[in-house]
């Protein structure tokens, strides 16, 4: 129980006392009243009066007043002079209280509260009226406030028993409440519940990644700034508002039926292309909402092109401190040996043969990041003992305005390293592995061909299989990605894969990439 709820039970508890109290003085008045004018009536106490003889009520008025349980019974005759009174030696004396001249001279019946000899008491008073309708006494019968607030003195500490009562057992079911209530929020106080509230809206508006959340019937329940951002929506707008409503392409909705989560996932919302991951929330075995968090797809691209890039200039420069490594040891012998015409030969044939590769990417390639990464490649290959061969015919122009270089490189690199991979698994002669490129931007189509003479297509698995997430013909964990990604990729620009064993001693990929952004059906070709 809370301290308002035990000042509120204090509060109608003396509130009830008081009232019982006032009740309990009216009660004991009107009985009073009712009493005075029963015996004002009797021509027993008429004759007392008029004869002024007290000994013809003494005993009567006594064991009425026994049997009424009345402080006092008082006859008194017109002047306020006691006939009787409980008190022998005060008969003939004047009655006390100055309350009598509303029955004495008004002819009034009335219950009033004073001071009187055997103290303050609530007494009902009538005026005794002869046959000829003269006022020649009053009736006074009364009951000590000191008995009626004894009995309601009783009933006060019965009230404080109670209260006793009402407060402990609220106590045991307010602590019994209280933990279970603490063990729904995971044992956490109020205050530190509402301190993780605020740091959990404070991450939220924080982070770059749009999040939001729903509730098992489908309702928006949180949406962070960067959502907002995203989707062009005011928060206020949209909360507790259905989200196939407000966001209708969303489909957020749909996993709290089929209870998967998705990763990965990309959709077009209010024309935007997003990638999201969507997680259903399991409360005691019992889905009670979703949370999802997207981001742009075009912010995830870019990362993708600087780390892509950055991963070829990594692989560049260390395959040339390999080759150079080389290239000096052997330098620094031949000069050792006083060989220095062919130190002179060395150097000049490796600046004419990496300055002809150079050359021909920049007059064949226009696109820089294609370029570097054959560049890149081509020093990897020779890093690894192989040969990668780009062909003399190679052309790749500007390339159309909705085909992305980064895209490109990578289709190229992913199937430039499984042609290595390739190679170096197979039994070819080491100083015949081979991995041939060609790229030609003639005509509609851009046509990227890779081509290695190592162990060809894998045959325990299916062809069709190999362009799935997570399938791999290689050993290795955390595989299975790089042919998704540019099947992926391929779908997108509405183009088409070719994939073809030759000889079951080598592999051709051949992709072709229509130069016209047409909407026509995407194809996977696998021969």
């Amino acid at each position: 129980m809370t301290l308002s709820g035990i000042v509120k039970l204090l509060i109608l508890s003396i509130a009830g006392f008081v009232y019982l109290k006032h009740w309990e003085e009216q009660d004991s008045g009107n009985n009073a009243l009712g009493i005075a004018k029963f015996l004002s009536t009797s021509p027993c106490v008429n004759r007392a009066i008029e004869t002024n003889n007290p000994e013809l009520i003494r005993e009567k008025i006594e064991y009425l007043r026994a049997s009424v349980g009345a402080a006092f019974i008082v006859v008194g005759n017109k002047d306020g002079i006691r006939l009787s009174h409980p008190i022998s030696e005060r008969i003939g004396k004047p009655m006390k209280g100055d309350d009598n001249d509303r029955a004495l001279k008004k002819g009034l019946s009335y219950v009033s509260v004073a001071n009187g000899s055997l103290g303050r008491s609530v007494r009902g008073k009538t005026p005794v009226i002869d046959s000829n309708g003269n006022i020649i006494g009053v009736v006074s019968v009364g009951y000590l406030l000191t008995s009626i607030e004894s009995k309601a003195d009783h009933f006060f500490i019965f009230l404080l028993i109670m209260i006793a009562l009402v407060v402990l057992t609220n106590a045991l079911i307010s602590n019994f409440t209280a933990k279970k209530f603490q063990n729904a929020i995971f044992g956490f106080e109020p205050e530190e519940f509402g301190r993780l509230y605020m740091e959990l809206e404070v991450t939220l508006s924080t982070i770059k990644e749009g999040v939001v959340s729903i509730d098992a019937n489908g309702y928006l329940r949180s949406i962070n700034r960067s959502a907002c951002d995203i989707f062009k929506v005011k928060a206020e707008d949209v909360l507790n508002h259905r989200m196939d409503a407000v966001l209708p392409e969303n489909n957020l909705t749909e996993i709290l039926t089929s209870k998967a989560n998705q990763y990965n996932v990309e959709m077009m919302i209010k024309g935007q292309a997003i990638v999201a991951n969507r997680q259903i929330l399991i409360v005691d075995n019992q889905v009670v909402g979703a949370v999802s968090s997207f981001r742009l797809k075009d912010e995830i691209s870019e990362l993708t092109k600087q780390l892509s890039q950055v991963r070829e200039y990594s692989d560049l420069l260390r395959s040339q401190t390999h080759e150079h490594s080389n290239k000096l040891n052997t330098i620094s012998g031949l000069i050792h040996l006083g060989k220095y015409d062919d130190v002179l030969g060395l150097i000049g044939q490796e600046t004419e043969r990496y300055q002809h590769l150079i050359e021909f990417l920049r007059e064949a390639i226009h696109e820089p990041v294609i370029a570097g990464v054959l560049l890149g490649k081509s020093e990897r290959a020779r890093e690894l003992g192989l040969l990668l061969d780009i062909d003399d015919g190679s052309q790749l122009l500007t390339l159309p305005e909705h085909i992305r270089a980064e895209d490109l490189v990578t289709i190229l690199g992913n199937f430039i390293d499984n042609g290595f991979d390739a190679c170096i698994s197979s039994n070819t002669l080491k100083s015949e592995r081979q991995v041939s490129v060609s790229i030609s931007d003639f005509g509609d189509e851009i046509i990227m061909e890779v081509e290695d003479n190592g162990c060809g297509l894998p045959k325990g698995i299916a062809q069709q299989e190999l362009i799935k997430q997570g399938v791999s013909s290689k050993s290795e964990s955390n595989r299975g990605v790089g042919l998704h990604l540019v099947d992926k990729i391929i779908n997108q620009y509405n183009g088409q894969l070719m994939m073809e064993s030759i000889d079951n001693k080598g592999t051709r990929m051949t992709v072709y990439l229509p130069k016209q952004h047409a909407g026509k059906d995407i194809k996977h070709d696998i021969n």
